[in-house]
């Protein structure tokens, strides 16, 4: 296990610049307040033990180092944590999940662990299935999130009628301080910036994240969404179709549970 500082050492919040008061005033004071509780001397350890990339060549393009004692999850902190360790994120991030961070103007670091839950149990489950996970389906499903008062992390919400899975967790705090900060090697491309060399969404938080409603689908994203809202409807009573059943366990136990729920709706 890693080494951590209890959450509780630090109980003085931290007085905030006059630059990053301009930038970062609207921020909820709690996430000023406490620092990451991953030290230093923690990092080889989580190293070996977590996987960052989706292709096993590229996982030494990575390497891990602590966040200072003033560094903030809102700054230009390149954050990794439990969207790794418990979610399965690993990078680069895929097209879908740039669009829809793109889309909502949000940081990656920005979305709560909920949020980033059912982005990945969404795009898993489009996989699955053989389709390609579509933007415009997820955000016609969940909208924006931002919890008052002040700013904290964001989440998604599912829109009434189009419920698909539930949460990954319903209440999970300590994930808030437990980041690091994910750097790439000299020469290799950093994570956070596309094709073009430019920051594909933003790599700070930002005031100005803006819901993306759809509001109708064509034919072909209107059959992948009744596809998708039936998978649920076939366990009945037996069982709620948590996003945790798809990320908590390898591909073949998922592949399991989903064949299993495809074939209950064939009978």
């Amino acid at each position: 296990m890693a080494k951590k500082k209890s959450c509780q050492n630090v109980s003085v919040p931290r007085v905030l610049s006059v630059v990053e008061r301009e930038l970062y005033g609207w921020v909820d004071e709690e996430i000023f307040t406490q620092p990451s509780v991953i030290e230093a001397d923690a990092l080889p350890e989580l190293r070996r033990e977590m996987k960052l990339a989706a292709d096993r060549a590229a996982e030494g393009d990575y390497v891990l180092e602590a966040a200072g004692p003033s560094d903030r999850l809102p700054f230009r902190l390149k954050r990794i944590g439990e969207l790794f360790t418990h979610l399965g994120l690993r990078l680069p991030f895929t097209d879908f999940q740039k669009e829809v961070l793109s889309r909502c103007r949000v940081a990656a670091s920005q979305l709560h662990l909920n949020g980033w839950g059912f982005l990945r149990t969404f795009e898993r489950v489009c996989l699955h299935f053989g389709f390609r996970p579509s933007w415009h389906v997820f955000l016609y499903t969940y909208q924006l999130h931002a919890p008052p008062p002040g700013r904290g992390f964001m989440s998604f919400r599912t829109y009434q009628g189009r419920k698909l899975f539930d949460s990954f967790e319903e209440s999970i705090q300590e994930f808030k301080w437990h980041y690091s900060k994910v750097l790439p090697l000299p020469g290799r491309r950093p994570f956070w910036l596309n094709d073009e060399g430019a920051p594909f969404s933003w790599v700070y938080w930002n005031a100005e994240v803006g819901d993306f409603p759809v509001t109708a689908l064509d034919p072909l994203e209107t059959l992948a969404f009744d596809f998708l809202q039936s998978l649920p409807a076939s366990l009945g009573k037996k069982s709620n179709f948590k996003c945790r059943l798809i990320l908590d366990h390898n591909d073949v136990e998922v592949g399991v549970f989903l064949d299993s729920l495809l074939k209950d709706m064939e009978k």
